[in-house]
């Protein structure tokens, strides 16, 4: 693994993750693919573990559809739950928002924003993308792929009311590319950073690399 981490000053303070899971899995044809067989649970729980193995606390999970079945799917986790009521428009960002307003409140430095359709994230990933903003590599810190971002996104507190801010139908990455100075790349040798498993046939290709 190699970066282009730019070094700035020092910085502490908790890192959390919020877990996105309030998509209705509409490519699944009527299957919440967040609920689907994977190792020893369900696609939800290896994103959930990848980053709890990390150290990564506090961990938001934002439910949408099928909310009661994913809490009772993560029950046995240490998360908490916020409810994203807007779920049915299919944008992410709404989750993001209500993922970073839950944890407005907290001292938490930093926030993951870790899709949960992505089971193969390591939590290796998270611990290096953590060790990297504590050393003030950068603001909001990416994983790269050749010349592809992934994810997750760690996003410094100091960018969230920027998030926040942005109108409806915004992406996160138009954020990310308004302010290049900011974002730091963690160049990684994996794609696992770019799969998810939001169709049948990327499910199959994700179980078989299992």
């Amino acid at each position: 693994m190699s970066e282009n981490l730019p070094r700035k000053a020092a910085r502490a303070g908790p890192v959390a993750a919020i877990v996105l899971a309030a998509g209705t899995s509409s490519r699944h044809r009527g299957a919440n693919k967040l609920l689907l067989p994977f190792g020893d649970g369900v696609v939800i729980h290896s994103a959930v573990r990848a980053a709890r193995d990390a150290g990564i606390a506090p961990l938001v999970v934002v439910t949408g559809h099928e909310r009661e079945r994913i809490e009772a799917a993560l029950a046995a986790l240490p998360v908490t739950f916020a409810h994203n009521p807007r779920y049915r428009e299919g944008e992410m960002l709404s989750s993001i928002k209500i993922g970073l307003a839950h944890l407005e409140d907290t001292d938490v430095a930093a926030a993951f924003i870790v899709p949960g359709d992505q089971p193969l994230l390591p939590a290796w990933l998270f611990r290096r993308m953590h060790q990297a903003f504590i050393q003030g590599c950068g603001e909001i810190i990416a994983p790269k792929f050749g010349a592809a971002r992934g994810h997750p996104v760690l996003i410094a507190r100091r960018w969230w009311p920027m998030a926040l801010a942005l109108p409806d139908g915004a992406q996160m990455r138009t954020m990310l590319q308004a302010n290049p100075q900011a974002v730091a790349h963690i160049l990684v040798n994996t794609d696992v950073v770019l799969l998810d498993v939001d169709t049948p046939e990327a499910y199959q290709q994700a179980l078989g690399r299992l």
